[in-house]
């Protein structure tokens, strides 16, 4: 089985591939490169849950860099927008 690439850098996976690892539009893959091979492979995302304990640490952390942050001033937002800093 062969695919080209388009003008873009864009390849096109063929059905068959699509149907046999069930993949969706938005799957994300990792590329492996080895010697003159390049691998995709499908990655399944998960989502992360925290125990109260971590959420607790979470919010106190949080909090500590809360109190740190500083106001940004008219002045500052107008030298960023102008790209001086």
């Amino acid at each position: 089985m062969t695919i080209t690439m388009t003008s873009k850098n864009q390849v096109t996976i063929p059905k068959k591939i699509v149907d046999r690892f069930h993949l969706k539009r938005g799957t994300i893959f990792d590329i492996k490169i080895e010697d003159n091979r390049i691998e995709l492979i499908p990655m399944e995302l998960v989502e992360k849950s925290y125990t109260e304990e971590e959420y607790k640490k979470l919010e106190e952390l949080y909090q500590q860099e809360k109190s740190t942050i500083k106001p940004m001033g008219k002045g500052l937002i107008g030298k960023l927008k102008k790209g001086k800093v």
